[in-house]
């Protein structure tokens, strides 16, 4: 069994038990429809012990309801990490890693011709994708110090250098030469 099947079989599992947790939770809160919904039941004074055991159960339903909720979001994670996750135990994994590299590269490349632009003068955003675009509005509104004349910082090129560096090991471990 790969690693990505087991993380399949976890975030199914957590699923499951999501749903057991929601049917019960449900099964309870019905069941006590008939003392929720009795005015008289709910407000006449005192200390009714199976008032206290009503409310009880309802906590413990609705806990169990918030629970479920935790399982179902960690399940949820999970299979969106299997989406981008390039693990060492898939068939592909070489494959995937050189279209990484590919296309990390790629967009050092693209800041790196962004940037000379700016020190030109004449910034050109056709050179950026989408995501790229948003990133430089995001750090020109938030720290414009560190983006001289419109560039991108320097940790931005230096983060990608670093990535790039790490999935080549990561490739290089994997015994994908490099190319």
């Amino acid at each position: 069994m790969t690693y990505r099947e087991r993380r399949e079989a976890r975030a199914e599992r957590l699923r499951a038990w999501a749903q057991t947790r929601q049917d019960r939770a449900a099964a309870t809160l019905k069941s006590l429809t008939p003392y929720t919904s009795d005015h008289a039941f709910n407000t006449q004074p005192g200390h009714i012990p199976l008032r206290a055991r009503v409310i009880a159960q309802e906590d413990r339903a609705f806990d169990s309801l918030q629970k479920a909720s935790s399982m179902t979001d960690r399940a949820a994670g999970i299979e969106s990490q299997l989406d981008h996750a390039i693990y060492s135990d898939d068939p592909d994994a070489v494959d995937r890693l050189r279209e990484r590299i590919a296309s990390l590269e790629a967009e050092r490349d693209r800041i790196k011709a962004y940037n000379a632009s700016c020190r030109k003068g004449q910034r050109d955003l056709s050179l950026l994708d989408e995501r790229q675009t948003a990133d430089l509005a995001s750090c020109l509104r938030f720290q414009p110090y560190a983006c001289k004349g419109g560039a991108f910082p320097s940790y931005v090129l230096s983060n990608l250098t670093g990535n790039i560096a790490r999935q080549r090991t990561r490739l290089d471990e994997l015994g994908g030469a490099r190319g």
